[in-house]
């Protein structure tokens, strides 16, 4: 890194939001991963892709601002990565939070693919 170089002001972190309808005790958002997203600098040269970590961020993220979650993270159980997401890829995120059960399940998906899925358990704050 050129410690002489200016740092970027406002990063890239999250695809862009095309559209979003909702679902059985869920939403599912219409998304498109920018070219300039932050997480693909060093995460590999010839081919960018969107780390597992941060499909897993983004969901959570996601959750938080349209399922209004407020729960703390507990664990993650089949969480399965198939296929690699990509610069300029459009896809549904399909994000299904039924409060009694406190898991998130999350799919990364088009109309012809899975790209990644699996549940996030969470547990009660106040507890």
């Amino acid at each position: 890194m050129n410690p002489s170089a200016p740092l970027e002001q406002n990063p890239v972190l999250y695809p862009e939001l095309i559209g979003s309808h909702p679902s059985s005790e869920g939403i599912i958002l219409s998304l498109c991963i920018p070219r300039d997203l932050a997480y693909f600098a060093g995460h590999f040269e010839q081919v960018p892709i969107v780390p597992g970590v941060v499909q897993i961020q983004w969901a959570v993220h996601y959750a938080q601002r349209y399922l209004g979650l407020q729960a703390v993270f507990s664990h993650m159980e089949a969480v399965k990565f198939k296929e690699l997401l990509l610069p300029e890829q459009h896809f549904d995120l399909s994000l299904r939070y039924p409060p009694r059960a406190c898991k998130l399940e999350f799919r990364y998906h088009s109309e012809t693919r899975e790209y990644s899925s699996g549940r996030i358990y969470f547990h009660d704050a106040s507890v």
